[in-house]
């Protein structure tokens, strides 16, 4: 077997006579230096996602390492550097390609840098179910990841839902395989870990679900449940954090209420869900409950809803600059905000009971909105899926908001050339570079568009048959790492 590589750095000057600065003439003599001592290397593939494999060691004189693997034709992948203890370490490299064979060594540093002999691993094929998925596009986006959830066929309620992670050229990175539930609302903590709805809810059925917090090497760190005779709902999981320690849990949740839905054609017991919000500490106190039943009634609706499920369809949830509550109701049409504190309603944006006028805005306003964000400088971004009775061209708008006066003035607007109909799911997402990507969730595709309106990068959710694959939302994230800004 190879060697390990050693850098050593040049020997130390030391000093000629004792208590006195050294002069020119004294001689250099190289003090001694203790490499790192690597042992016992192996790697094997990931046990819960063959996208990654894990590194097995013992290090010696070592403060950190790495992994790194290189299949030799262009795809490497490296690690943080993880601080080391003297013994058995472990690292697990992520964002492989499957059936792929791969070169990894172990960069270890201490006073100087080694690096292990390599060693081989194979990685096998992806799981049946998301083997044929691609994100295609005719050229690459920026860097980073994309996140969805596939809405997948489900056959029986033991099949296995899984949330995905495409690289920009398209191909599947990282996954998580739940079984038995429907993944829906995803998207990377501040803390680097990743949250996604597990149930068989789509809000508004009466079924338990949670969210889960996932490490990327596949743990279940801690689950969220509102528990209870109360459900979870699936749109939406804020976690509010002091620097990477959690301070509190803002989620969305139902309750099953009757309803006398006659005078729209319906029966005179119908079971709707009524949605809540509800924030908790980080040790489970609620210290805030607000219901939307308080608020709308059936005959708020601006279409009655075939077949009538729950009353007013959170689609997303968002906290200001103030730490307000933004709420889209998507059966309503309208976008909420509620006061955190008290729960009064501070405005009421769209839907029959709008405040606002609009300006600058071929169509006047919204329907059926998805995925309402707050951005940094207060203006409102969402996804326009404009639900009426016949499903008409999304697009995504951003609005500036006059509380005052009550205006919402459009700034800015994207609406595909070749109109894209996607009247349920979505997503909008600002990226740092001033770009906005775009989730048309119901059609499948995904498209990055310059501040200015230009398409820098559109993609196709397909399988093998290149039928386009619904998702919920698509999240751009920069690493499985680490969070970082995308």
């Amino acid at each position: 077997m190879p060697t390990p590589r050693a850098v050593v750095g040049r020997g130390l000057r030391v000093g000629c006579l004792t208590g006195l600065a050294c002069f020119v003439g004294c001689r250099d003599t190289a003090a001694p230096v203790r490499p790192p001592i690597i042992g016992d290397v192996s790697m094997t593939s990931g046990a819960n996602n063959v996208l990654s494999a894990e590194a097995r060691f013992t290090a010696r004189d070592a403060d950190s390492a790495r992994g790194i693997c290189d299949d030799g034709n262009g795809d490497r992948a490296v690690t943080p550097f993880v601080d080391l203890t003297a013994g058995a370490a472990r690292i697990v490299v992520l964002g492989l390609l499957a059936s792929r064979h791969y070169a990894c060594s172990i960069d270890v540093r201490g006073r100087v840098a080694i690096l292990s002999a390599p060693v081989s691993v194979t990685t096998s094929e992806l799981p049946s179910p998301i083997r044929s998925l691609r994100l295609r596009a005719d050229h690459h986006a920026s860097p980073g990841l994309t996140l969805v959830a596939p809405l997948l066929p489900d056959v029986t309620p033991e099949s296995i839902g899984y949330l995905v992670a495409f690289d920009s050229a398209g191909d599947i990175r990282w996954y998580q395989a739940l079984p038995g539930v429907w993944p829906i609302e995803a998207k990377q903590l501040p803390n680097g870990h990743i949250t996604v709805y597990a149930g068989r809810s789509y809000g508004f059925q009466q079924a338990d679900g949670q969210f889960l917090e996932l490490a990327a090497t596949g743990q279940t760190i801690r689950t969220y449940s509102l528990g209870g005779s109360s459900f979870t709902d699936p749109h939406e999981l804020l976690l509010t954090f002091d620097d990477t320690t959690l301070v509190a849990e803002h989620m969305l949740g139902y309750d099953i209420r009757p309803f006398d839905l006659s005078a729209f054609g319906g029966a005179a017991v119908t079971p709707l869900a009524v949605h809540f919000i509800e924030r908790r500490t980080a040790g489970g106190d609620v210290q805030f409950h607000w219901s939307a039943g308080g608020l709308f009634t059936p005959r708020d609706w601006p279409l009655v809803p075939t077949p009538a499920v729950d009353l007013d369809h959170p689609s997303s949830l968002a906290i200001d600059g103030e730490g307000n509550y933004i709420v889209s109701f998507q059966a309503m049409s309208e976008v909420t905000r509620i006061d955190s504190r008290t729960g009064a309603v501070l405005w009421r944006l769209g839907g029959r009971h709008n405040e606002f006028a609009f300006q600058g805005d071929p169509l006047g306003g919204f329907s059926g909105q998805h995925h309402v964000q707050v951005l940094p400088n207060g203006h409102l971004l969402l996804l326009d899926d404009q639900l009426h009775l016949f499903a008409a061209p999304a697009r995504a708008v951003e609005y500036v908001l006059d509380p005052v006066n009550k205006v919402a003035t459009l700034v800015w607007q994207y609406q595909p050339a070749s109109p894209i109909i996607s009247p349920i799911m979505g997503s909008v997402q600002r990226l740092r570079s001033g770009a906005t990507l775009i989730g048309f969730g119901a059609a499948g595709r995904v498209v990055e568009v310059g501040p200015e309106g230009s398409v820098t990068w559109e993609a196709r959710l397909t399988s093998s048959d290149g039928v386009p694959v619904a998702f919920y939302r698509a999240i751009r994230m920069v690493s499985l790492y680490r969070y970082a800004s995308p």
